[in-house]
């Protein structure tokens, strides 16, 4: 009974899935898609993962609202720094305790999370983050990235006036990252910047199957890297 259940369930999914990029074909908006797909079937973040790069911006402009979306009853203003500020006084306060804050905020971990990585830009960005000039969501993947660089933004932001969507910030950490691991330096730049922007990304999908007979014991971080050293070595042969 299970399996037909489950069987049940994969099918309903792959008619949602079918609605998704038949709605997506004829333009429709990420809100109109949102109301017609049962999401007993699939979850909103496949929906959104689904819609990709076609609905970039209408992902980062949702996200940004359900990520304020929140009880802020306890706290103290409604401007994201000011909700930063003492989300990490309560964390602090529960000897950093995610359990805690939580339930006492009545907030996600994930919520939490952004919140918390909002302490850790330059006064500048956060000024940019009240000013609604920098999203909630790029600028927890800033936050990450050392304040030189995360200065290169701030200019780069107010004099040329960049959108740092999600994945372009995603982007940026991502580089930063991979020259930390190189032990190179990392200086962010308008060239850079716009390289990123004009970049053709695409997302490859693997079944379980897949990952269980080609990638058994590789990290899911370390498949793109791994492909990559697989395809330069066989070049070379």
């Amino acid at each position: 009974m299970a399996e037909t259940n489950q069987l049940l369930l994969n099918y309903y999914k792959k008619e949602e899935i079918k609605k998704i990029k038949k709605l997506s074909k004829e333009k429709a908006s990420l809100k109109t898609i949102l109301g017609v797909v049962d999401l007993d079937y699939i979850t909103k973040e496949e929906v959104l993962d689904l819609l990709g790069e076609d609905y970039e911006q209408e992902i980062e402009d949702i996200k940004d609202i359900t990520e304020n979306d929140f009880n802020t009853s306890s706290v103290i203003e409604n401007t994201p720094m000011e909700k930063a500020k003492e989300l990490k006084k309560c964390y602090e306060q529960y000897n950093k305790n995610r359990v805690l804050v939580c339930k006492e905020k009545n907030i996600g971990n994930g919520t939490l999370q952004k919140y918390l990585r909002l302490n850790y830009l330059i006064p500048e960005l956060q000024d940019l983050v009240n000013k609604k000039k920098l999203g909630v969501n790029s600028a927890e993947h800033i936050s990450f990235i050392d304040n030189k660089n995360q200065f290169i933004i701030y200019k780069l932001i107010e004099n040329y006036n960049y959108n740092i969507i999600d994945s372009l910030a995603k982007r940026i950490k991502e580089d930063y990252y991979n020259c930390k691991r190189l032990e190179e330096e990392y200086i962010l730049s308008k060239d850079k910047i716009d390289k990123y922007q004009n970049e053709r990304r695409i997302k490859v999908r693997f079944t379980q199957e897949e990952i269980e007979r080609y990638f058994k014991g590789i990290d899911k971080k370390m498949i793109k890297e791994y492909i990559i050293d697989v395809l330069e070595n066989t070049r070379s042969v």
